[in-house]
Parts: structure tokens; sequence; C-alpha cells
């Protein structure tokens, strides 16, 4: 018996199989470099045009070209990448976000990663903000609570700048011991519950913020009030943020639907099977009509209104 090893799955399925019988994860994992197998593993019931507003490009070899026939296969025009604090080595950071930005505008949205910790944080939002970056990632669980007003200089400066603040909401999940592990900074998921924005998003209206993951598996519903309840706040349903969906669906919380949308948050080759994870959330609680909204149409309204030069 084996173990479907899709993050998002974990599926017993027979040995006689080569792929999970649920979401087509192949038993060899080499495959998923293979653009034919990933051509071959058919996704139906998307939208003709998507948008991903969260997405990563992991450093390993030849990971730009994959990205980009993924996107081509699955109709993405275009995709929010997300920067990492610098000790983190295993994704593309700032510096690379750049260079991608200036060689792939059409492509790739870009964002950068800051702490309002540093020195001199609103000097470097004025610097990025003449440089046309439009989206600022925020990582709280290093260690700071968002709503601390200290804090409020930053957020008043993200403010005028016409800044997308993008935070992490939910549990730091297992899979990133081993890079904290290895940068020597350990997170704190206590501080990415949502209603840690708040107050942040009360007093800086004009501010837009994401809150990626949607609270994830156990801040769901926290994060639906903050997505339906204040207009400068968005929900992407990245990552554990497909678990938030299921459960808001499974309980009926009310969620302005129309704010949400949908990302990869993972290598390339995820793709499709994060394509599935989702359409079958979708069907299952017979919704599948808001798949449009989630992989497009929320995405396509919030860039226009905020990505656009």
């Amino acid at each position: 018996m084996n173990i479907c090893e899709y993050t998002y799955c974990r599926t017993p399925f027979a040995d006689t199989h080569l792929t999970c019988t649920r979401f087509g994860f192949p038993r060899d994992n080499s495959r998923l470099q293979e653009p034919a197998f990933l051509m071959e593993t058919k996704v139906t019931g998307l939208p003709a045009t998507i948008f991903d507003m969260h997405q990563i490009l992991p450093a390993i070899d030849n990971v730009l070209e994959l990205q980009l026939q993924i996107m081509e296969m699955f109709g993405i025009e275009k995709a929010l990448l997300q920067s990492v604090p610098p000790q983190v080595t295993s994704i593309w950071g700032n510096d690379k976000l750049r260079e991608l930005a200036q060689t792939h505008p059409n492509r790739f949205w870009i964002s950068q990663f800051l702490d309002p910790r540093m020195p001199d944080i609103t000097k470097i939002l004025h610097q990025l903000a003449d440089m046309g970056i439009k989206v600022i990632k925020l990582l709280t669980p290093a260690g700071y609570s968002p709503d601390d007003p200290k804090y409020d200089d930053f957020w008043a400066t993200m403010q005028e700048r016409n800044l997308v603040a993008m935070l992490h909401t939910g549990f730091i999940t297992a899979r990133h011991k081993k890079e904290e592990a290895r940068a020597g900074v350990f997170l704190h998921s206590r501080y990415a519950n949502p209603l840690l924005l708040d107050l942040p998003a009360r007093k800086f209206p004009n501010l837009t913020f994401i809150l990626c993951h949607l609270g994830g598996n156990i801040w769901y519903e926290e994060a639906a009030e903050m997505v339906t309840l204040h207009d400068n706040v968005w929900g992407d349903i990245s990552g554990t943020g497909i678990f938030a969906v299921q459960r808001l669906l499974k309980v009926g919380a009310a969620l302005d639907w129309t704010k949400v949308f949908w990302g990869n948050d993972s290598a390339p080759w995820a793709y499709p099977f994060n394509f599935r994870l989702l359409l079958t959330a979708l069907s299952q609680a017979g919704v599948q009509e808001i798949a449009p909204l989630l992989l497009y149409e929320n995405g396509r309204r919030f860039s226009e209104q905020f990505l656009s030069s």
C-alpha cells in the first residue's frame, strides 16, 4: 500500500496503481519534472483564463521555464509571485523577483518581503514604491504583532503610497521546520491570527490587505469575518486556504466570495493537483459556479484596481 505524497492528499492507494486514485499524483515523483506527464494530467471545469494570485518559485533548475510552460498549458494569464525573508534560500526572494519583473512584466506581478522592524523601514517603503512595486509581503509569525501601535507609521506609509499588504494567516505548517532550523529563526503561529489585522484595517481604511490562506484550517471563520466586514481586506485561498474553503462551506459561514481569489503556492508541477483539489471541494459542496470567481474574475478586478501601473 502506498501513501500519496501530495501535501494536501495523503490518501492510501494500492501498489498496482502508478498514480493516486484521488488526484492523480504519481507514485514516481520524478515524473513531476516531465512536462509531458503534466500535460496528460487533465483538469476539467477550469475557466479559459486564470489569474494565480499567490505563487512561489522554488530555487531549482529551470523553474522559470517550467512555470511559463504550465501557465501556457492552463491558460494562466498572470501570476503574483511571493517573496520570502533573506534567510530562506529555497525560494526566490527580493532580488531575483525584481530581475524577473524586468524580463517578464506581462506574466508576473511581484511582491517584496519586508519586516516593519527593519531600520529606516518607511524610507525603504518609499524606495520600493518609487520603483513601481505594488505588493509588500509580511510575515508576522517572525515574531511581531501587526496591531502594535509602534507600527502605525509603517502602515500609514503603506497607505500613503498605495501599497498592498500581503500577510500570512493560519498555522505555520510543519514543512517549514527544516528551513527554520537552517536559518536559525523559528516562527510563532500565534501571530498569524487574522484578527491581529482588525485594528490596522480600521485605522487605515485606505490600505489594502490580503489575508494569505484565508486563516488556514484553524482561523477560517475569523478570516471570513475580516474579508466580509472590512472593505479593504481580501483573502487568498492558496495552500491551506483550501481547507479554509472546505470548512467555511461545510458550516455555511458568511463570506464575501467576490473578495477571495486562488493561488497555487507550490512548485509549478503542483498546478493540476491544486486545481483538482479546489474543484473537488467546490463540487462536493455543490457550488461549482463560484470557480470562475475564485480563479479569474476576482483576481482580474483586484489587479485592475490595485496592481495596474
